[in-house]
């Protein structure tokens, strides 16, 4: 099984143990990196960001895939040959819908379950989850989406921008205890990687369980 990275934002100071880690694994030769966007990005603005931030985490080769136009079985095809797959921030409910009409969601588990890494930055790490149930604290749903499920990779809940969004904690409180789900709460700069059946926290990641907040004091987890 491939690595899940988990971010909710790139800051002028990313967690340094973070950005050594991502390092670690990245460094030794250029990986092709597949961008998938939640929606077009016409002028490039969040791809050419996020080529600049993520060239601090490794030696990276990008390729920009539409998500709202590709629909060549060739281009397609090219994105799970890459090492890497990055799907980005935006309006996860619009990025969810986009998978699905795309057949990817079933693509994306096997191409982890063979070995590919997936980068997820905040509507992109969300998707992780079994579902994106979580999404309802800060997105709005712009797509009527009825079916929430989603690559199911992990097993929990991330909450991105906890720096800005912690006004939600109360509502996540009474979330964690009525669905019985784990949320993580991930400042920007902060992250989450699962790798070799573990779930590491790099930064001041809060848990939520059971209808309240807990210390976080484990560096890791080891995944049931």
């Amino acid at each position: 099984m491939g690595a899940l990275i988990l971010l909710s934002d790139f800051t002028e100071n990313d967690n340094v143990n973070l950005k050594r880690k991502v390092q670690e694994m990245f460094l030794d030769k250029k990986y092709t990196v597949s961008y998938i966007p939640s929606m077009s990005d016409r002028k490039l603005k969040y791809f050419e960001k996020a080529k600049m931030e993520l060239g601090k985490y490794g030696n990276f080769h990008f390729k920009y895939f539409d998500i709202d136009d590709f629909c060549n079985v060739a281009k397609i095809e090219k994105i799970f040959k890459s090492d890497i797959i990055y799907l980005s921030g935006g309006n996860t409910y619009y990025f969810l819908n986009n998978l699905k009409k795309r057949y990817l969601i079933t693509r994306l588990r096997k191409y982890v379950e063979n070995g590919g890494h997936i980068i997820g930055l905040s509507a992109g790490a969300i998707l992780m989850s079994k579902d994106i149930s979580s999404a309802k604290f800060g997105d709005k749903d712009i797509v009527g989406l009825s079916d929430l499920s989603s690559l199911a990779l992990v097993d929990f809940d991330f909450m991105p921008h906890w720096n800005k969004d912690s006004i939600y904690l109360d509502d996540l409180k009474d979330y964690s205890k009525s669905t019985g789900n784990t949320v993580y709460a991930c400042n920007d700069g902060d992250g989450i990687i699962v790798m070799e059946n573990k779930v590491h926290f790099y930064g001041d990641v809060k848990m939520i369980k059971q209808g309240e907040m807990m210390q976080n004091k484990e560096k890791d987890h080891i995944i049931i």
